[in-house]
């Protein structure tokens, strides 16, 4: 019992004393989190490649419920009406109800599904991975009882769709960007590029924005008819998606970019370089803040102003995930197996402030709990402080050997000017 009360104690602390780039709270799965969260009133929704799909709860990342598929999970969650649907590799796609994580139906397809569902009047579209007869298909599938009404094949991996008037577009692997009637699955045009499709399209004013992989260039085509409006090159693959906010287009490249072009014409307004390639991970706006994760193992926090970094957080591997932010928070996972909850601004109040929270192993304390004696290495100079805001101690850089036995017993915060802060209790 004093274990569960210390536990929320030290939440409540860290979401009380958090700054922007604060870690609220983190939630371990079994194996690497390709797939990107989605929120749906109080819960987050994603898919592990544990073959897991998981509801956690925002507020301290507590288990909701999860659901076991057959292999990996890589898709995204669409959620709609109180329903999840999600693909994974063991070929299903799944809707599952939001509630309790019980299923309400799933659909076979041909082959493995990598790319996310979209939902729209009533219809769920999936793309699945080539079949044992060189086909990819985009299939379109009843919500209500999960049978088929159409599919469409194409000559390679199907990838995410995205609907727009009543049309929907998909990239796939056959070198080709496809709009069809969302209805019936006829074609409508496509538009042949010069490499894989591998980004899920971005429908704005008329235009379809997406990215190429052996081309390594970020499109804009019109919708009417598939023609080319421009075509900006980066210097590696595009993998990640792009998205559009106020005449920008933000996209990431494995060239380890970020770009900000103008949507009208495609000239570069900015571009920030990473530590590493952006592969999957597609940006997320609000607020003046884009988010998006990168191989280097960061996520990062940018001005869309001018690009300038606001903050990054280091996880321990790669992040492919997308991150998805709301009311102060963001949510990001990565291959080290977590789900990350971000502290991203509070109480609707935008910090300008820059801040970069990258863990090091130069701060450590030990042991904690502590009893009479506290061991504590600082990069940076820093202070302690009880849990009312009293100052106990200020402390210079270096390594700290400190008497505690006359302190009370409680909890304690550790700030380092250069790192996130600790909590601590003395038992």
């Amino acid at each position: 019992m004093k274990v569960s009360i210390f536990v929320s104690l030290c939440l409540l602390i860290s979401i009380l004393f958090s700054e922007p780039g604060d870690l609220l709270w983190r939630y371990r799965t079994a194996n690497a989190v390709f797939s990107s969260p989605c929120l749906y009133e109080d819960a987050l929704y994603i898919g592990s490649c544990d073959t897991y799909v998981y509801s956690l709860y925002i507020n301290d990342g507590s288990l909701k419920w999860k659901y076991k598929t057959g292999k990996d999970v890589y898709s995204t969650p669409f959620i709609e009406g109180g329903v999840t649907y999600i693909g994974s590799k063991d070929s299903y796609l799944y809707a599952i109800n939001n509630s309790d994580g019980s299923l309400k139906w799933k659909f076979a397809t041909n082959s493995s599904i990598s790319s996310s569902p979209c939902v729209s009047k009533g219809l769920v579209y999936v793309g699945c991975d080539i079949d044992e007869q060189d086909h990819g298909y985009l299939y379109a599938i009843d919500i209500t009882n999960g049978k088929l009404i159409w599919r469409f094949g194409a000559k390679n991996n199907v990838e995410s769709p995205s609907i727009s008037e009543g049309i929907v577009y998909f990239g796939s692997w056959d070198w080709f960007l496809y709009a069809l009637n969302a209805s019936n699955g006829s074609s409508k045009w496509k538009y042949q590029a010069s490499g894989f499709v591998i980004t899920k399209p971005y429908i704005k004013d008329g235009v379809v924005y997406f990215g190429t992989y052996d081309n390594h260039s970020v499109n804009a085509i019109n919708s009417s008819d598939g023609s080319l409006k421009w075509q900006y090159k980066t210097d590696n693959y595009i993998t990640s998606s792009p998205l559009v906010v106020d005449n920008v287009v933000y996209i990431g490249s494995e060239d380890n970019y970020i770009y900000a072009l103008n949507a009208s014409d495609g000239f570069l307004k900015w571009k920030y370089l990473t530590d590493g390639a952006i592969s999957y991970s597609s940006p997320f706006v609000t607020d003046g803040i884009l988010y998006i994760g990168s191989l280097d193992c960061k996520i990062y926090a940018l001005n869309t102003e001018d690009g300038s970094l606001k903050w990054k957080y280091q996880t321990e591997k790669a992040v492919r995930s997308s991150p998805y932010a709301s009311k102060g928070k963001v949510y990001c996972g990565s291959y080290d197996y977590y789900l990350y909850a971000i502290e991203t601004y509070k109480d609707g109040f935008k910090q300008t402030k820059s801040a970069t929270r990258l863990p090091s192993k130069s701060f450590s304390i030990s042991p904690n709990p502590f009893s009479t004696r506290l061991v504590v290495s600082l990069p940076s100079s820093g202070t302690i402080y009880s849990l009312t805001g009293q100052l106990i101690m200020k402390l210079d850089k270096g390594k700290h050997s400190i008497d505690t036995s006359k302190w009370r017993e409680g909890v304690y915060i550790i700030k380092s000017a250069s790192e996130n802060r600790r909590i601590i209790k003395l038992k």
